[in-house]
């Protein structure tokens, strides 16, 4: 159950962030909602899930993008990483630390961007407008993780219900 929550959330985002998110730039800057969604799937400290999600993730983001392929795959795995190795280090249970985590990731993700765009002889102007949104991405990207954490907590109590529900019925209907 929780795996057809990861996989929805996922595709929702990438669509949700192409379609929605971008008519509500600011400077030409719009937060990366699958980015929230992979570190939130790594807070845990289950790397397999973690890392799944980010692999899911990346290869709909790749989907949607129309750059070459791999690029965002590379970036979410690199996030997820990321995250797994601050996780075990830091007390994830408080705000603070959360929307840090998220600023430091989203750092990562930008210079990861950059360098695979480099390594791939993309446009340099590309390049130099993506270095101008970095601060604004970040900031953006962690204003919109404080909404989204809370949504995704409600999803997951939500599903748990769910599926508890369907439990029970198949089970009075067995008897």
């Amino acid at each position: 159950m929780k795996l057809l929550i990861w996989l929805f959330l996922g595709l929702f985002l990438i669509i949700f962030q192409t379609s929605v998110f971008d008519k509500l730039e600011i400077f030409g800057a719009k937060p990366d909602l699958l980015l929230i969604l992979v570190v939130y799937a790594n807070l845990d400290k289950k790397i397999y899930k973690g890392l799944a999600v980010a692999l899911i993730g990346g290869i709909f983001a790749d989907g949607f993008s129309g750059t070459i392929f791999g690029i965002q795959l590379i970036c979410k795995q690199v996030d997820a990483l990321v995250t797994q190795f601050l996780s075990r280090r830091l007390f994830v249970n408080e705000k603070f630390v959360k929307v840090l985590i998220i600023a430091i990731v989203s750092l990562v993700d930008r210079v990861v961007l950059y360098s695979t765009s480099i390594l791939l002889n993309q446009n340099m102007n590309t390049l130099l407008y993506m270095a101008r949104n970095t601060a604004i991405i970040i900031l953006y990207n962690v204003i919109v993780s404080l909404i989204l954490f809370k949504v995704f907590d409600c999803v997951f109590v939500l599903g748990d219900k769910i599926y508890k529900t369907c439990y029970t019925i198949k089970k009075k209907l067995r008897i």
